[in-house]
């Protein structure tokens, strides 16, 4: 079974040092799905196997690297299947990461490039969470807006599936979870 993992279809900004986006899918065939951002309350889908909750600092600073944390919450009453994660960078972005907490046991297969970085991860259990650092370096030159867009989809496959492969499988149809950071000098 392969289930998109969110398709925001509201985006909410919080005026706080940092923001936090919250999104919940749905399987493919569900019409839409709820997502907003909050530092006290979310709302999301009942039927939403997995949520997706980015937090992003509102000012990118260039030159310097900058830290996403992304958590991904199992509301199921049952274990998923292996979890496919997608973090990308359109511009303004030399080297993006995807880095496990230290004394974690998460046995991630990712893929690590330019604007984007790409991960196969185990299921999660009933209930539990997986939290990951999305670490991006910001262009010295860069100027404007830095944005980020974070998804991916529960499948049924080995997590030593090709993440790019995953990635032009499930094309256009993941819901991307977007994030805004301005850059400052």
């Amino acid at each position: 079974m392969r289930t998109l993992i969110g398709k925001p279809t509201a985006l909410l900004a919080v005026p706080l040092a940092a923001g936090a986006l919250v999104a919940s899918g749905a399987p493919a065939s569900a019409a839409s799905s709820a997502a907003s951002a909050s530092s006290a309350s979310s709302s999301t889908a009942a039927s939403a196997p997995v949520r997706i909750q980015v937090s992003f600092p509102y000012r990118a600073r260039a030159g310097h690297v900058v830290t996403f944390t992304v958590k991904l919450v199992n509301r199921l009453k049952t274990k998923t299947d292996e979890i496919f994660l997608a973090v990308k960078f359109p511009k303004n972005v030399t080297k993006t990461r995807i880095y496990v907490p230290h004394g974690s046991r998460y046995h991630e297969h990712c893929t690590r490039e330019r604007t984007r970085s790409l991960c196969v991860l185990p299921g999660l259990k009933k209930g539990k969470s997986y939290t990951f650092y999305a670490k991006a370096q910001v262009s010295g030159s860069a100027r404007g807006k830095l944005y980020g867009y974070f998804g991916g989809a529960v499948v049924d496959t080995s997590t030593n599936t090709d993440p790019r492969r995953l990635l032009s499988e499930f094309g256009d149809s993941i819901g991307w979870v977007k994030s805004k950071s301005t850059i400052t000098r």
